[in-house]
């Protein structure tokens, strides 16, 4: 682990040599600029000392890193070699007991859960870190606290193909359904059309969803934000696995459904934006 975060601080020294952009991901865009309306002033001001500008412009940076190199020969097992590792970093994995499990870690580092553990550790001591480490192990913290809240990214071990193609080890998001007529899969619906569907006038606004769907009082916020990352992983595998219930692949989707389950859609979201802002303002002091 220490072997890994070293490389990665290496990683984000590179990148913040360079002018900040965001990296893509409506969600995670969102969620993250909701984030920041919750941080303490002096945690804010921190945290965009260390990565040169606002969390937005960086939340999506672990999905960057490991973008896959093409291989025409095997294009069934494209992936970027270097970042395999990283790959099971996004995903909690449950068992049909819906018990945390850790069937999908490679390199024997662990899923999301034992890696995000390490980061919010780093975080605590972040006084005593490199600047460079200090930045990978936030944008860490950000992407993964995010990735383990949307309902799409627990792995249940029952539903082995519920993210990849049978016998195409690296590959996810082949769960592959239909979306108001269009090709689309079940990562795509859960991992932002879910929101996005609420209020299609809204385009992509982030403020007006933000003033729509940021609305929970202070006491349901503190409330909501008690227990450990290990209680919120179990408590998001519980309450997410009902999605493969309610859509099966080729099934034919439409924004009527996402509308009638907005309650699962906008309680994932809460659980993320808080307890992302309450992790921060905890570590970043």
């Amino acid at each position: 682990m220490k072997r890994i975060l070293t490389f990665l601080a290496f990683v984000a020294l590179i990148f913040s040599t360079q002018e900040a952009f965001a990296w893509g991901g409506w969600a995670h865009r969102f969620i993250t600029y909701t984030v920041e309306k919750h941080l303490e002033p002096e945690v804010k001001t921190k945290i965009e000392k260390y990565l040169g500008s606002s969390m937005v412009d960086h939340c999506s940076w672990m999905d960057e890193i490991r973008k896959p190199i093409r291989n025409p020969k095997h294009p069934e097992h494209d992936y970027h070699l270097k970042w395999e590792h990283t790959l099971a970093w996004h995903m909690i994995t449950a068992d049909k007991n819906l018990q945390l499990s850790n069937e999908r870690a490679y390199n024997n580092d662990g899923d999301l859960l034992p890696n995000l553990k390490v980061c919010i550790e780093n975080l605590k001591n972040h006084r005593n870190l490199t600047d460079s480490a200090v930045v990978v192990n936030l944008k860490c913290v950000i992407h993964m606290i995010e990735d383990m809240h949307c309902p799409c990214h627990i792995y249940y071990t029952e539903f082995p193909d519920c993210f990849r193609k049978p016998g195409v080890k690296y590959r996810w998001d082949l769960f592959a359904v239909e979306y108001e007529g269009k090709p689309s899969t079940n990562h795509k619906i859960w991992d932002g059309e879910s929101i996005l569907a609420l209020y299609p006038e809204y385009g992509e606004d982030y403020a007006k969803f933000q003033a729509k769907l940021d609305n929970l009082s202070p006491k349901k916020r503190a409330k909501m934000c008690e227990g450990t990352p290990e209680d919120w992983a179990l408590e998001t595998a519980k309450d997410c696995r009902v999605i493969y219930e309610w859509i099966k692949p080729n099934d034919k989707v439409y924004r009527e459904f996402l509308l009638k389950h907005r309650n699962l859609t906008i309680q994932q979201y809460h659980r993320s934006v808080y307890r992302l802002a309450h992790v921060l303002n905890e570590t970043m002091k």
